[in-house]
């Protein structure tokens, strides 16, 4: 059994959105966006030239500003992501955001203690494990996340803990 109590510090909360960042469906939807963002950009922008010249010139301009308003939106796609992610976050109730959250990791699963209640998540609650940077994460099937500080844990935990996460999840 381990026990990890974690702060949530902004620090914490920026490597869970790259995390949510680098996950697969994220990148996916990202490979999808961009494409369609610069064909329907050139679009906008061909059909605002037409207007510019043979019909309205207000009309053209606006397309043509709204072809290079999509044009950056698909180049910057990834910053466009973590603007929303912190967006969100910072829409949820601030008991959620603050304070110390302690996890202890067993052979039943994760139990989660934090200034609004207490709860156990069985490991067939979860999905996958994984590490990125000093962190490791554990993702549950509703795409909630549980952030590990590896520099919080001694070598012993963190080999147990790796052992508990391989014996119980996919990589």
């Amino acid at each position: 059994m381990i026990k990890y109590k974690m702060d949530l510090s902004e620090e914490k909360k920026d490597a869970a959105i790259n995390i949510a960042l680098e996950s697969k469906g994220n990148i996916r939807k990202r490979q999808k966006l961009k494409p369609i963002c610069y064909i329907l950009s050139i679009l906008e922008i061909i059909i605002g030239i037409y207007y510019c010249t043979k019909a309205s010139y207000t009309s053209g301009i606006i397309l043509l500003l709204l072809g290079i308003f999509i044009a950056i939106l698909g180049y910057t796609a990834k910053d466009f992501q973590r603007y929303v992610l912190k967006k969100s976050e910072k829409l949820l109730d601030k008991s959620f955001r603050s304070g110390i959250v302690e996890y202890t990791f067993d052979t039943n699963g994760i139990t989660i203690i934090s200034n609004i209640g207490e709860s156990i998540n069985y490991w067939n609650a979860f999905k996958e494990y994984g590490t990125f940077g000093e962190y490791i994460y554990v993702k549950r099937k509703d795409n909630k996340m549980i952030l590990i500080d590896k520099n919080d844990l001694t070598n012993e935990e963190k080999d147990e803990l790796l052992r508990l996460l391989a014996c119980n999840l996919p990589q």
